[in-house]
């Protein structure tokens, strides 16, 4: 067996998908939420009989290999890899190959790894970080959880060690680990200089990247790595690799603001925890949450940047149809307030979450509008909140209650809360397909006449006598299959090991609109009117290609080629004729 059926054995897609989705059970399938689009209703469906997982709606999934890719933005050859790792399957290897032939990718994830424990060594040895981080109090285990490490107060240490670990300097460079200020330049400097250092993991725990906080007097309290082929800081959440299964079990996720906040609710036993990573949060962080979580509690710092920080996530994650909460804490940070008071903390995290907008209509209350164009400002970020509601529901429950504190009718907020709505000026949602019933049907953008009618072959075989009435398909789906099905016995399955997973979605789609439940004279009139579409459709492209060639061979004066075309001219509109 080869490596991907093997890998596709060992590994079926509703144990991959129900990693990422919550499934729930429908026949002999499982629906779902779907986790690349703003899904209100369950349109993502998953077919353990068929290895397909598949929205009809945003026209997204496949097999394991496609949804992986998909979900972590990968492409194939490393999608193979990583779910190789998983389910233990070997995969062929070159050792003829020099060391620099390997994928770039993971030349960088092993420069990376070959860092992290020169930090991790520097950490053991360095009284200064000890010493900080006891301050901070994060016990040991956490230390080691994290992986906390220490870059040396060094221009090149961490260079010099990875030069000798056998990685390039264009490699180095490309890992975040080294900086070259002038191209001209040849020498090389450590990006991260006395630093405690917090590696950065993607969602299956591999180290992507570092944020270093420093332990001295630079201006900078906290870097991060530079973006690079691994290390996009607008797809990765510190932490979410431990969060998960916590996130699983809770459909919750605390959303804190940098690392140690991370630290300090894992230490009160808090799991279900991330922060953004170098930046604030984004639309596709937002995504990511979804996909795992109903609601968000914000917990992020208390200051003015702080309240600016959650606005801004709750417009984020409101959007994307997400439930946002907030957790008001008393210190500073989740930190400071672990260290004052670690039962506090989680107290007010797990069971004094309120809605997000009861904290800001309470924040609202104590302003003092003393100038008009103060109060038109907060009127402005006011509308822009409710509208961010995902229902009309949320939005009535609100609007009452702002109405009072600007002094106004809930009347008169309604009006001005529907110019915004109808002006676009806060888009409700993404410009994509909520749910199969709002987008073109699929049949017409996903799946031709043609492939509707192969497909009625496919499930039909006594039909397969009206073959002959579709004319073979341009496309080399269509083709591939109408050649597999014409030289299939009756009872036997049409061969397509090229498409399987295309033949799959496209079966996948018939039994989703019942077309298996039709009797045989409803399906052969399905079939008959989907073989007149597409002999309709392949002859006029037919038509229109040998029009314009003929056209092309008489001014350039080839009689003999023109004779040919007019030969297959009359041809086309025999099958025209016949075709009706």
């Amino acid at each position: 067996m080869d490596p991907v059926s093997e890998i596709k054995a060992r590994l079926p897609i509703e144990q991959l998908v129900g990693q990422y989705v919550q499934m729930k059970p429908k026949g002999r399938s499982f629906v779902s939420l779907c986790p690349f689009h703003n899904d209100k209703h369950p349109s993502f469906l998953i077919s353990p009989d068929k290895g397909i997982a598949y929205c009809f709606a945003c026209n997204s999934g496949g097999d394991i290999f496609s949804f992986y890719q998909k979900i972590e933005n990968v492409d194939f050859p490393q999608a193979i890899r990583e779910l190789a790792e998983r389910t233990g399957v070997a995969l062929p290897k070159r050792s003829d190959a020099p060391i620099m032939d390997k994928d770039e990718k993971e030349r960088l994830r092993e420069c990376i790894e070959a860092a992290q424990k020169f930090f991790r060594k520097n950490f053991s040895s360095s009284d200064l970080a000890k010493k900080y981080v006891e301050k901070r109090g994060v016990p040991a285990e956490l230390t080691e959880t994290f992986g906390i490490g220490f870059a040396p107060d060094s221009f090149s240490d961490t260079y010099q060690y990875l030069l000798k670990e056998g990685f390039s300097r264009k490699e180095i460079i490309a890992a975040g680990m080294g900086i070259q200020k002038e191209l001209s330049e040849e020498r090389i400097y450590d990006r991260f200089r006395n630093r405690l250092m917090f590696p950065i993991s993607d969602i299956q725990g591999r180290i992507v990247a570092f944020g270093g906080r420093t332990l001295g007097e630079d201006d900078a309290k906290y870097i991060n790595s530079s973006e690079g082929p691994l290390y996009r800081k607008s797809s990765i959440l510190f932490g979410l690799h431990l969060a998960r299964e916590s996130i699983r079990e809770t459909r919750r996720v605390i959303m804190v603001e940098g690392y140690f906040d991370v630290v300090a609710c894992h230490k009160v036993g808090i799991k279900n925890v991330v922060a953004a990573s170098g930046t604030a949060l984004t639309e596709e962080h937002a995504r990511i949450l979804k996909r795992g979580a109903d609601a968000v509690v914000l917990c992020l710092d208390a200051d003015r940047a702080g309240q600016e920080a959650a606005e801004r996530a709750f417009l984020i994650l409101s959007k994307e149809g997400i439930m946002v909460l907030a957790a008001e804490i008393t210190a500073k940070d989740p930190d400071e307030a672990a260290q004052a008071d670690a039962e506090d903390l989680k107290k007010r995290i797990t069971d004094g979450a309120r809605p997000y907008l009861e904290i800001a209509l309470c924040r609202m209350r104590e302003k003092n509008f003393a100038r008009p164009e103060e109060k038109r400002s907060e009127l402005q970020r006011t509308l822009k909140l409710l509208a961010a509601l995902g229902t009309t529901v949320e939005r009535e429950q609100y609007t009452s209650a702002f109405a009072a504190v600007f002094g106004t009718t809930e009347t008169a907020l309604k009006e001005d809360l529907g110019r915004v709505l109808a002006g676009n000026v806060m888009p409700l949602r993404p410009i994509e397909p909520t749910n199969a019933e709002h987008v073109t049907p699929p049949n017409a953008a996903l799946f031709s006449p043609a492939q509707i009618a192969l497909a009625l072959f496919t499930l039909y075989p006594r039909l397969r006598k009206l073959l002959p009435e579709l004319i073979t398909p341009d496309d080399p789906f269509g083709a591939a299959l109408h050649e597999a099905l014409s030289k299939a016995g009756e009872g036997e399955a049409a061969l397509l090991p090229e498409h399987a997973e295309r033949l799959a979605v496209l079966l996948l789609f018939c039994e989703q609109h019942g077309f298996h439940e039709w009797s045989e004279g409803l399906a052969a009139g399905e079939i008959r009117k989907n073989c007149r579409q597409a002999n309709r459709a392949t002859i006029l492209i037919k038509q229109r290609d040998v029009t314009a060639k003929l056209a092309a061979a008489r001014k350039e004066g080839k009689t003999v080629e023109e004779a040919q075309l007019q030969t297959q001219y009359q041809q086309i509109l025999k099958l025209s004729k016949m075709a009706g």
